[in-house]
């Protein structure tokens, strides 16, 4: 059994699987009317147990590692801009984030899953 609390797991978990899936997204699936970005975080949301907030947060956790291991300045990143309903704001994180993760990516020379994977491993649960 692990000793991390439920809540640290699940937004772990949940950062993962929606980093991950970010990653593997391909452009027409963020246009409007697809559904392939909302049926996304909904899976993610509910395999990891993550309410609306978590979920957000967690994103917000995922830019900040992205930063950490990419080779992009931190100052010159813009900071989301959570407005709007919950569903349009985490919708607009995640179209962001897609974006930091490509930008990560190119700035180590890596694919987009290798910095997902070198932002939010797995290992993260231990």
């Amino acid at each position: 059994m692990s000793s991390v609390p439920a809540p640290r797991r699940q937004s772990a978990q949940f950062a993962h699987a929606a980093a991950l899936g970010l990653a593997v997204l391909e452009p027409e699936e963020l246009l409007e009317g697809c559904l392939s970005l909302e049926l996304g975080l909904s899976l993610w949301m509910a395999q990891a147990g993550a309410d609306v907030d978590r979920a957000t947060a967690s994103l917000l956790d995922v830019r900040d590692a992205l930063l950490r291991v990419s080779a992009l300045d931190g100052a010159s990143e813009p900071v989301p801009l959570l407005a709007g309903d919950e569903r349009t704001a985490i919708l607009g994180l995640a179209i962001y984030l897609e974006g930091l993760v490509g930008r990560a990516a190119d700035s180590l020379g890596v694919t987009r899953q290798a910095v997902v994977d070198l932002a939010v491993a797995p290992s993260a649960l231990d």
